[in-house]
């Protein structure tokens, strides 16, 4: 596979409309294209390098791919939102890599982003990470997230360093679902060294996934093992057939010991997490965008709550169901009376969201495709709900606002 000269091995597993292809060897980040620089916890430390201060102990270096690592360059992680906006966005949990400014000129630094140093703790913090910007004949000191505030800059407020790049730590990891052996973990990451065991290497937090627990949802990790530092990402492998599925970032939810992560696979969640379900997470919106579209089915005529599938199969709204939901059945000579639930609903609001934004068909394909995890056998699925889901939202999203509770969204 893949073009002239290259090798790929590929795995397969069965999904819920087919075959899922999981990467079966990764893909290796050169050792060379990374360096090591300084790196700090907070604002405050990295201050301190920039205006001077002691040599950082070894245990704040970290590798980054940089092409350059001269000891003007520091780095430091991104905590909170707001720089998060504009064409090149600082994201909670991002490396920023900082110049020393002492001896730029003010035209090397208006317009870019700073580190600077404010006169008190008015606006938070002493250190600040801010886009500089002239106002006539003074400073503003702006935030690129149009949510966070702008500073008048005084006298006192002095930048002490300029950003030169922001490093998200998925671009130096390898692809979501790669098996990496364990001779090839350091490898995969371009790092000098990492063990099969929860630690930081290389200035990076590692956490393994090989305890039945550890997974507290499909997108959540409970981990305890080190304690965090201040916007601290981690990367989490899973065990697999003596291997390690890579399975993406994780960042701090701010409840401790547990972590946000991109959903994990239906293999991963059977063998190392607490619980049945193989769904991904809802959006509160479409819980209750779905809500919403269940009254509004309810609010027509009886004569009007017929469903059609797209295969031509049809069905009847008899009324609610106990939990919320639509209870439906084939009407006479038809299928006994079932339940079309809310969340059958609101996945399919989602996959039309979907259909919206990157066009192609609503279909139950495309909704269990977005709702399951990657590799879930169609036995575990409500596959056979799904077509009625879509039925029953296009009876009252063609319709727009249809009689009873709006349903907002498109449409």
């Amino acid at each position: 596979m893949g073009q002239p000269g290259t090798a790929f091995q590929v795995r397969f597993h069965a999904g819920p409309d087919g075959l899922w292809v999981e990467p079966e060897r990764a893909a290796v980040i050169e050792l060379a294209s990374r360096r090591k620089v300084v790196a700090y916890p907070d604002l405050r430390a990295a201050a301190g390098h920039a205006q001077g201060a002691a040599a950082p102990p070894d245990d704040e270096l970290v590798w980054l791919p940089l092409e350059d690592a001269s000891p003007e360059l520091f780095a430091v992680r991104v905590s909170g939102t707001s720089m998060d906006g504009g064409k090149e966005p600082l994201r909670d949990g991002d490396w920023a890599v900082m110049r020393v400014a002492r001896s730029m000129p003010a035209s090397a630094v208006e317009g870019r982003v700073v580190l600077v140093e404010t006169s008190d703790d008015s606006f938070g913090a002493r250190y600040q990470i801010k886009r500089l910007r002239r106002s006539g004949a003074g400073w503003l000191l702006a935030s690129d997230n149009p949510a966070g505030p702008t500073i008048e800059a005084t006298e006192e407020m002095v930048p002490i360093a300029r950003l030169e790049r922001a490093i998200r730590p998925e671009s130096f990891a390898p692809t979501e679902g790669t098996v990496l052996e364990e001779h090839g973990l350091a490898a995969g990451f371009g790092l000098e060294a990492v063990a099969p065991r929860s630690d930081r290497y290389g200035g990076h937090l590692f956490v393994f996934v090989d305890r039945k627990g550890m997974l507290d949802a499909p997108d959540r990790l409970r981990f305890l093992g080190v304690t965090p530092r201040a916007a601290e990402t981690a990367y989490v492998l899973i065990a697999r057939q003596g291997a390690w599925r890579y399975a993406g970032v994780a960042r701090q939810t701010g409840q401790r010991g547990v972590w946000s992560l991109p959903e994990v696979d239906f293999a991963s969640w059977r063998e190392w997490g607490e619980g049945r379900e193989t769904s991904r997470r809802i959006p509160d919106e479409a819980m209750a965008r779905a809500q919403a579209a269940v009254e509004a089915v309810l609010s027509r005529p009886e004569a009007e709550r017929w469903l059609e599938r797209g295969d031509g199969g049809r069905a009847r709204v008899i009324g609610r169901a106990p939990r919320g939901g639509l209870r439906i059945d084939g009407g006479e000579g038809g299928f006994a009376e079932r339940t079309v639930s809310v969340l059958d609903l609101a996945w399919v609001i989602v996959a039309d969201g979907d259909v919206e934004e990157h066009g192609g068909l609503l279909d139950e394909e495309r909704v269990n495709r977005l709702r399951y995890l990657e590799g879930t056998p169609k036995g575990s699925t409500w596959w056979i709900d799904t077509g009625w889901a879509i039925a029953a939202w296009k009876l009252v999203r063609g319709a727009g606002r249809a009689p009873g509770p709006s349903l907002g969204g498109p449409g």
